[in-house]
């Protein structure tokens, strides 16, 4: 079987498989979201793809079922992102799968996910009882500021760049957009930090409101608020990240930046 097709399972009513089934598994293309808004252009970007999967649960010894927290990290250098239902669907069929030991587990995860993206992706099963990783945002948080919302689709020049250069840290709980095959809404954090550059506070929360109606897949939305704002200001440095919420057990956390991550990854609070 093709699992490069674009046989999507998201949208669509699928059945799961009852034994282990990496034939689950779909991939989208990058170049293809990044093309639809000319993205080859922009300032070089770095990051990666952080999923964490909240369901995931396979069969030890004497048949005994095992469960854990399961992190996956995808650079943003893949040729593909994994489709977030076939994933899904994957992850179920280990389920009912006896598995040696975790190793095992961790080895058939990474080899399956990293084939369908086409570069090696991190595996890693994390105790269930151990790990929150919920931190606290730093910077500023935007959601109070007094703006008049008058656009539900993006718009780069809604951004207000500043003159002098400036450096911090930005956030609001108040992003949402649309899944581009099931126009169910995707809710969001997202997270900013800059240096070398500037934009007015309240035409970025504007900015970032006016996605509530559009369509597109997380990873895409990142790189767009990306470019958008390299576009607009220049900055010297800048990441953005997004901590979508949870839907089907898993939530989707892409981080783009012109540097590595300053600090380790963390969920944001209602995540």
């Amino acid at each position: 079987m093709n699992r490069h097709k674009k046989d999507l399972p998201l949208g669509r009513r699928v059945g799961f498989a009852a034994e282990y089934s990496p034939d689950a598994l779909r991939a989208i293309s990058r170049d293809d979201q990044r093309r639809a808004v000319e993205m080859k252009n922009i300032h070089p970007f770095i990051g990666e793809d952080v999923w964490n999967c909240y369901e995931f649960s396979w069969m030890g010894n004497e048949y005994r079922p095992c469960a854990a927290i399961l992190r996956v990290v995808v650079p943003c250098e893949s040729k593909n992102m994994v489709e977030s239902k076939s994933l899904k669907l994957y992850l179920n069929s280990f389920a009912q799968t006896t598995f040696a030991d975790e190793q095992e587990v961790i080895e058939r995860l990474k080899t399956d996910v990293s084939e369908i993206c086409g570069v090696p992706v991190g595996i890693l099963l994390m105790n269930i009882d151990n790990e929150s990783g919920v931190q606290e945002l730093t910077g500023d948080c935007l959601d109070q500021l007094a703006v008049r919302i008058e656009t539900f689709q993006p718009d780069t020049t809604i951004l207000i760049p500043e003159d002098e250069a400036r450096s911090g840290s930005v956030f609001s709980h108040l992003f949402r957009s649309i899944c581009p095959v099931t126009g169910q809404p995707d809710h969001a954090t997202i997270a900013i930090a800059y240096e070398g550059g500037g934009v007015q506070h309240e035409s970025l929360l504007t900015y970032l409101v006016s996605y509530r109606e559009y369509a597109g897949f997380h990873e895409h939305v990142v790189e767009r608020i990306y470019r958008d704002l390299m576009e607009v200001a220049s900055f010297t440095k800048l990441s953005v990240e997004g901590h979508f919420l949870r839907r089907g057990g898993i939530d989707i956390n892409p981080f783009r930046a012109t540097h590595p991550r300053t600090r380790p990854f963390s969920r944001a609070t209602r995540q």
